[in-house]
């Protein structure tokens, strides 16, 4: 069976919404016949919520002393993009990525970002790494 992008998206969107953190039961990640390891599905939805409550649900981002990576991907509704989880326009990317990790990015690699990412969107779907280290943004 295939499955085009936008049909994927539209079930992660649906999934993403009809199970909200308040309905799911997390008390039901462990059975009540003692067995620690819970099964596939209710083990892989654990992992999907952030270790660390402040930060947004869908955030991958991680943060060093002196590094940054990050994953952007195209929201769900596909008219933006995720930056450490928040919904946040594409040219309003470099400035968001700054605020999150703390490091600058020169006039010159933003619009290179930009750029890689509009291109992208005229493909049909963003997901891009990008990465701070030694001094440098790359992606």
């Amino acid at each position: 069976m295939k499955i085009t992008k936008k049909q994927l998206r539209n079930i992660i969107r649906e999934a993403i919404t009809t199970v909200s953190d308040e309905e799911f039961d997390w008390q039901s990640l462990y059975s009540s016949s003692g067995n620690e390891e819970p099964d596939r599905a209710t083990s892989a939805k654990r992992d999907l919520v952030p270790s660390e409550p402040k930060r947004p649900w869908g955030s991958y981002a991680s943060v060093g002393d002196e590094t940054y990576s990050d994953t952007i991907m195209m929201s769900p509704n596909g008219d933006s993009v995720l930056v450490d989880g928040l919904e946040t326009y594409i040219q309003d990317v470099p400035s968001q990525l700054h605020y999150t990790s703390g490091f600058e990015m020169s006039d010159t690699d933003a619009d290179n970002l930009i750029h890689a990412l509009e291109t992208q969107q005229q493909d049909g779907y963003i997901e891009l790494g990008v990465e701070y280290a030694n001094g440098k943004w790359s992606w």
